[in-house]
């Protein structure tokens, strides 16, 4: 019986320096490390912040109202030559870019038509594409009527804030438009 217990003392010998090696040099058991391993922390942050363009050339062909009633539903185009306007710079004031003689009726829409745009930002210049060659802005919350009375349209493009640069370089537009229209004083 003497020869059994000395082999279970060996045993439980052995099992504690197995043990003891893997705990001491880092292994652990099941996974769990005993020992005090250096460990570094890693921060996940957030954010989103707007693209800061610095300049937005929209280059605009054409400019056209819709005149509507009894079957002569006809766009009118205003006189108007290729013209680049850098809608960065018209934030909180804006620009004349057409002057049109109309005829006596009632219009309900402005469409411009836009050739190009370009936004520069953080230095570098990227051509931008919109989701349309032109656009359909309806005026007012009313038409206007056209009977000698002249009014001022103001078209807020709403671009400026509503640049997309994607992360393989593509620039996007997706403008909020918006026209409002005051008699001429």
């Amino acid at each position: 019986m003497r020869g059994w217990v000395i082999g279970l003392v060996l045993v439980i010998v052995v099992i504690i320096g197995v043990v003891a090696y893997l705990m001491l040099s880092g292994h652990g058991i099941g996974g769990i490390s005993m020992t005090s391993a250096p460990t570094s922390q890693v921060y996940v942050y957030l954010s989103d912040k707007p693209v800061k363009v610095d300049h937005l050339y929209v280059t605009i062909s054409k400019i056209a109202l819709h005149r509507e009633g009894g079957g002569n539903n006809t766009w009118v185009t205003c006189s108007l030559t290729q013209t680049t306007f850098d809608l960065a710079q018209l934030v909180n004031t804006s620009q004349l870019a057409a002057q049109c003689s109309l005829t006596n009726g009632t219009y309900n829409i402005i469409r411009l038509y836009v050739t190009s745009v370009q936004a520069i930002v953080n230095g570098q210049t990227y051509n931008c594409t919109l989701p349309s060659g032109k656009f359909e802005v309806p005026l007012g919350p009313n038409p206007i009527v056209v009977n000698g009375t002249s009014y001022d349209v103001n078209v807020d493009f709403g671009a400026v804030n509503n640049v997309v640069v994607t992360g393989n370089g593509k620039c996007i537009v997706v403008p909020v438009i918006h026209a409002s229209v005051r008699k001429h004083s």
